[in-house]
């Protein structure tokens, strides 16, 4: 979760029913000047302002879409004006602080993400499937009642990952071979 979360480039839009990853964030980065607002606040473009000014670190949650007023952000067009930079947040001008960050979430399973808002942000699935938790409940009694059956399937998923990697490698060097 930190790496593709805190790391990431582009804006992260974590899709988060459970809160889970929400309150993740709340705690690893209550260190950070964090403020968490909601999309429909009433001073939500103020909050957004202060946030971009002083560099704090903006969680905006239950995101419905991406607001127009956040392209400027998601994208950094930022402005140089002089040794500072400044970037449009609707009609103002803000001056814009590097150490600001934001965050996107929503609890909406499948939000409506559009095209343009896609390549700005990095959308972080936290959804939890029938499927993966019945691995994880599979695992868990697999561990408990034969600890011995876990052993030997982490060591035949590393074989099969060394077997992959000595595929790769046999092949290109099968290319290798044939293009001479």
């Amino acid at each position: 979760l930190s790496l593709s979360v805190s790391q990431s480039v582009a804006c992260p839009f974590l899709i988060d029913p459970s809160s889970r990853a929400t309150e993740w964030l709340h705690t690893h980065l209550k260190e950070h000047r964090l403020e968490v607002i909601n999309q429909q606040d009433p001073n939500f473009i103020t909050s957004l302002e202060l946030a971009v000014r002083f560099g704090k670190t903006l969680i905006i949650q239950e995101m419905d879409g991406v607001e127009p007023v956040l392209y400027p952000l998601l994208r950094r067009d930022l402005i140089a004006q002089g040794p500072r930079y400044v970037v449009q947040i609707g009609d103002k001008v803000i001056d814009y602080n590097e150490e600001f960050r934001l965050f996107l979430a929503t609890r909406n399973p499948s939000p409506f993400i559009p095209p343009d808002a896609a390549s700005v942000v990095t959308e972080v699935n936290f959804t939890t499937t029938r499927a993966g938790l019945r691995g994880q409940l599979l695992a868990l009694t697999i561990q408990q009642e034969k600890p011995e059956l876990e052993t030997q399937k982490t060591r035949l998923l590393q074989q099969e990952e060394d077997k992959k990697i000595q595929l790769a490698m046999l092949e290109e060097s099968l290319l290798e071979v044939h293009t001479q």
